[in-house]
């Protein structure tokens, strides 16, 4: 059996799962389901593993544990039987692959150079892209209802607030249309953020990012040393955050400005391939 065949010759060798899984490109459980004889290995696993116990392959595969495809070819009154070689297996259906065209690999990179590779039947892959396309369709439609919720719930409450000041307060007339302008330009703003596929949302963290490297202070060892580096420690903390809220309502001005002329286009966009929404 080549599970077991597998498990004796990396315990002669000294080796863990995990140490042969390294060897192979391949994950542990990869490893773990080949001697549990849940899966074959492909062909160039074995190859690699007869290289790495300096054995033969035959002393690895020894009996298949199934039966492969077999061709009959009939010539006059001679039947000819042929075996067809298992290539890999698929490590989600566990179907034994004859056809090096239905093989998809797929590599995972690691921490470094490490990493690993899986191995898939065209079916299966072609499953699993459908599937990851019908999850992005779903979020990109979910993404599309927040944004009118949220924006639209948003947008009222700062027009609420508009009125409530304009009832309650003495404003000119400037200062009101000034207000009303804003809360109105808060649902496309809102919108582009939750839609997920234009560049508002990048712009607006870059700008609101901006900052200023403070200098090195030099100061002497004594009180008022001391005393002049927390005094202007605290200037240019005072400083940062002053800036720090200025880059933010700077991104908010620019990124609601561009967002009247950006929000149709990704409405749009979101509404013929909601699956290129990010995640």
């Amino acid at each position: 059996m080549i599970s077991e065949n597998i498990k004796n010759l990396r315990n002669n060798a000294g080796m863990t799962q995990k140490e042969l899984a390294e060897k192979l490109y391949v994950t542990p459980q990869a490893v773990s389901r080949w001697e549990n004889g849940e899966v074959e290995p492909s062909v160039d696993a074995i190859s690699t593993m007869a290289k790495i116990f300096q054995v033969t392959t035959d002393e690895i595969i020894g009996g298949p544990e199934k039966k492969p495809e077999k061709e009959t070819i009939t010539q006059k009154e001679y039947v000819v039987t042929q075996q067809k070689p298992v290539l890999a297996v698929c490590e989600q259906c566990n179907k034994p692959i004859y056809n090096g065209a239905e093989i998809v690999r797929h590599h995972h990179h690691g921490r470094g150079t490490s990493g690993y590779t899986t191995v898939l039947c065209k079916s299966c892959d072609e499953k699993n892209k459908k599937q990851a396309h019908d999850q992005a369709v779903a979020h990109g439609r979910l993404q599309r209802k927040r944004s009118f919720l949220w924006g639209g719930l948003i947008t009222a409450v700062a027009v609420a607030i508009v009125l409530i000041a304009t009832l309650s307060e003495n404003l000119s007339t400037s200062t009101v249309v000034g207000a009303s302008v804003v809360a109105l330009l808060l649902f496309p703003f809102l919108s582009c953020l939750f839609l997920q596929n234009n560049f508002i949302e990048d712009l607006f963290e870059s700008i609101s990012s901006w900052s200023i490297s403070m200098p090195g202070l030099i100061f002497s060892l004594d009180l008022d040393g001391i005393i002049w580096l927390l005094t202007v420690k605290l200037a240019l903390w005072i400083l940062g955050g002053l800036l720090s809220i200025f880059c933010f309502l700077l991104a908010v001005a620019i990124c609601m400005a561009l967002s009247i002329f950006v929000y149709p286009f990704a409405l749009a966009k979101n509404i013929k391939h909601p699956e290129l929404t990010d995640i």
